[in-house]
């Protein structure tokens, strides 16, 4: 079985998946990068991605809970301040709300120097070059590279999570000559599962033929109606005085993508496509960026509501 882990976008909201992917590193014993064959993330869950699958700067992998301490303990520092970057940065556009200075220095100490090669699974982030109007992966752990390159994790993390208007483009040259400037994967692909797939379908023709595929993917929160916040996030991008009219176009060219997706994976894997997602507690906010006490800890009993309706244990169960 080529098992595949996907992890959504939804910058603060990450506190779920990684709450999820803790609890199961508890009821298993094992560490995500033995319980899964393939991980592949967007944005937050991009950072999650590569922090789980990286041998860390000692040889061993950072464990799920301490992931989640970046949200929980530093997420207030992380979403803080103005956008000030270093002199000679590019940014197109709008001045960023939040430096990147923060996130930096937390993805330094957990990647370091690593390449995307050292990761100890395939594991592939998506993100967009804004100059050249293009979704692109970064891939590792015995991936093929093109275009990108070996790039450092820590680079990839920043890149995929760099959110237009809250932090600043990345600008990166890849071993193409190709200059380009990153932002956050959720322009492409905030829901990365149909990615996770074609690589497993990839898998699946070569290495390890024959074998079925088992997709997990994991959101980052549901509104309270049960509707997806795909298109929710990028309306936060949008003036307030145009967002009215903003609304319909937003909803169908970010909301409906995803759904289409997500049916399509069902259809073609059935019981082997597992969505684990659930709809925000009362009074918990969808804000990228709202990491206020109150909302770390609304969104921390959040994740609890899956913990306790049995279906971690039933994954647990079916990883194990």
């Amino acid at each position: 079985m080529i098992r595949v882990l996907s992890l959504d976008g939804g910058g603060i909201r990450g506190i779920l998946p990684a709450s999820w992917l803790a609890a199961l590193e508890e009821q298993t014993g094992k560490p995500v990068s033995q319980l899964f064959d393939v991980v592949v993330g967007t944005s937050t869950g991009g950072i999650l991605a590569l922090g789980l699958t990286s041998p860390g700067t000692n040889g061993v992998p950072p464990t799920a809970a301490e992931l989640l301490s970046l949200y929980v303990d530093h997420g207030a520092e992380i979403f803080s301040g103005t956008g000030q970057e270093p002199r000679g940065t590019v940014s197109p556009g709008p001045k960023a709300r939040y430096s990147s200075k923060p996130l930096r220095r937390y993805l330094n100490g957990f990647f370091g120097d690593l390449p995307l090669s050292a990761a100890l699974k395939p594991v592939a982030v998506v993100t967009v070059d804004i100059r050249n109007v293009a979704g692109l992966l970064f891939s590792g752990g015995g991936l093929g590279q093109d275009p990108l390159g070996d790039a450092p994790m820590q680079l990839a993390a920043l890149a995929t999570s760099s959110a237009p208007t809250y932090f600043e483009p990345v600008p990166y040259r890849g071993p193409d000559g190709v200059d380009r400037l990153l932002v956050d994967g959720g322009l492409a692909a905030n829901d990365p599962a149909f990615v996770g797939f074609a690589i497993a379908v990839v898998q699946q023709r070569t290495v390890r033929k024959g074998e079925d595929i088992l997709l997990v993917s994991m959101g980052t929160g549901l509104q309270n109606g049960g509707e997806s916040l795909e298109p929710n996030a990028v309306s936060q991008l949008a003036h307030p005085g145009q967002l009215a009219a903003l609304e319909p176009i937003i909803e169908s060219l970010y909301g409906a993508p995803g759904r289409l997706t997500r049916n399509l994976l069902g259809l073609a894997l059935g019981e082997r496509y597992v969505r684990l997602q659930v709809p925000l507690l009362p009074g918990v906010g969808h804000a990228l960026d709202d990491a206020s006490p109150e909302n770390i800890g609304g969104l921390l009993r959040t994740a609890a509501t899956m913990t306790a309706a049995g279906q971690l244990r039933d994954l647990a169960a079916l990883l194990s």
